[in-house]
């Protein structure tokens, strides 16, 4: 196994030999560490691997949807009933002797485990099993490797890989280690610590772009909102039909794959229809059972959300109740405090899938949840309530204000009538030979720049919805 040279983004050239961990045990697995996009390296997951897959509770839906996600064949399941892991080997240790006697004769590229291997339980199940063991992190950052392409995607996945594989790192250069101090290369620094360093400030350089990235993206969305624009962001869990809704809405053609995560980066389109510019942005799916820091590699898209003026919450209609409740569950620990409860609109995807007794059972789940709202059943299939949810969208945005005007009839009259276009909803413009009356709904922020442009005649509360 050669060493091979790499530089961080600094010019600072290291060393990453798969061999350091194994101090000449070439007969066993490599340690974790990801071949994927982290240093600009090709896709992480070879084509069609096969899956060893290993659980402690029956339920095993939603792996098996991230396996067939990343694209491997599911070879077989093994499930030992448990109320908690192993502390050493995740599985019991009779449970561990009988998978590792039947991989002798069997075919398998990966064991993946369904929960989540402390650094100790992978040292040792890859060493016991001699295989490469995954647990349903790993498997859900490699699809990420794999499906990121613009550039904060990348820098966003690669900042949660390095998070994931550092404590791995430390663990096998640990236990491998033990008893043998003098370091590598005769008695200098250990190797490990120069790349671990490395990592650490290209952890920190990630973090200072990403940093970047977000101030910009919070310019723009100042910048939106000062010229009248009003933001929705389509949230929701993997593969609850985000970005269907925005193709179906929007009239655009973003990548659709019925499989978990085809949207990891952030898809702005204006909603046609509504007098009112309203822009609809898709945003990656919510997932259970990760760690604080993937939230947090993915802040700035999150950002989209907690900054909107209204989010529209996507749940499966076909999905069980119990499935249906711990994705609203999730929802709501995600959105609030940092959302109001009355800027979330619930919204019942892939109505069409579900018989109509059924979908009024899953209409009352959903007023009974966290978000206290009756949701709209919707269909990007057949169309169903989708013009009810434009309509809903735009009572939301419905200029509070109705003024008549009086704009001089010059130069300067048109100037200020074409800011009314752009930054109200113009309802009505009658042109005399001294003036040009325009009736108009506006916000209350825009009222008194409205004053200053002609003689207001007229000022009432406009109608909602």
């Amino acid at each position: 196994m050669s060493a091979t040279a790499f530089k961080d983004s600094a010019g600072c050239a290291f060393v990453r030999d798969p061999a350091f961990a194994f101090h000449g045990r070439a007969q066993d697995p490599r340690p974790p560490i990801s071949s994927g996009n982290a240093y600009g390296r090709g896709p992480p997951l070879q084509p069609e691997l096969k899956v060893l897959l290993v659980s402690l509770t029956p339920e095993v839906s939603e792996i098996t949807a991230l396996v067939q996600s990343a694209g491997h064949e599911l070879a077989d399941t093994i499930v030992q009933r448990r109320d908690a892991p192993d502390r050493r080997y995740f599985v019991g240790k009779g449970k561990l002797e009988e998978i590792a006697e039947s991989m002798e004769d069997r075919d398998i590229d990966i064991i993946l485990f369904n929960g989540e291997l402390h650094p100790s339980q992978h040292y040792n199940l890859e060493n016991r099993l001699a295989k490469e063991c995954y647990d349903r992190l790993r498997l859900i950052l490699e699809i990420f490797a794999d499906r990121a392409h613009g550039r904060e995607a990348k820098l966003q996945v690669e900042l949660a890989l390095l998070h994931y594989e550092v404590p791995i790192l430390r663990e096998w250069i640990h236990s491998a280690a033990v008893g043998e101090r003098p370091g590598f290369m005769a008695g200098g620094e250990y190797r490990v610590d120069v790349y671990l360093e490395t990592v650490k400030r290209r952890m920190r350089r990630i973090e200072e772009d990403l940093d970047l990235v977000r101030r910009e993206r919070g310019r723009r969305r100042a910048a939106r909102k000062d010229r009248g624009f009003r933001l929705v962001s389509l949230a929701g869990y993997a593969n609850a039909g985000k970005s269907s809704m925005l193709n179906a809405l929007t009239g655009e053609r973003v990548l659709v794959e019925e499989r978990m995560f085809s949207t990891l980066s952030t898809t702005t389109r204006s909603l046609p229809g509504p007098r009112r510019r309203i822009l609809l942005t898709d945003t990656v799916g919510f997932v259970d059972g990760v760690p604080f820091w993937i939230v947090e590699a993915f802040n700035s898209t999150f950002e989209e959300i907690y900054e909107s003026d209204l989010v529209l919450l996507l749940v499966d209609a076909s999905d069980p109740e119990g499935e249906i409740l711990r994705k609203v569950r999730l929802a709501a620990r995600t959105l609030f405090p940092r959302v109001g409860a009355d800027a979330i609109l619930p919204v019942l995807t892939k109505a069409d899938l579900v018989p109509p007794g059924r979908l009024d059972d899953v209409v009352r789940l959903l007023e009974r949840s966290e978000f206290h709202a009756r949701p709209l059943a919707t269909s990007t299939g057949s169309g169903l309530g989708l013009p009810e949810l434009v309509e809903a969208i735009a009572a939301r945005f419905a200029f509070p204000l109705e003024l008549v005007v009086r704009l001089p009839a010059n130069s300067e009259g048109a100037a200020a009538l074409s800011w009314l276009h752009g930054n109200g909803e113009v309802l009505r413009v009658d042109y005399g030979p001294r003036y040009t009356e325009v009736r108009i709904r506006c916000r209350p922020e825009d009222a008194e720049r409205v004053e200053a442009m002609g003689r207001v005649v007229s000022r009432v509360e406009a109608p909602r919805g």
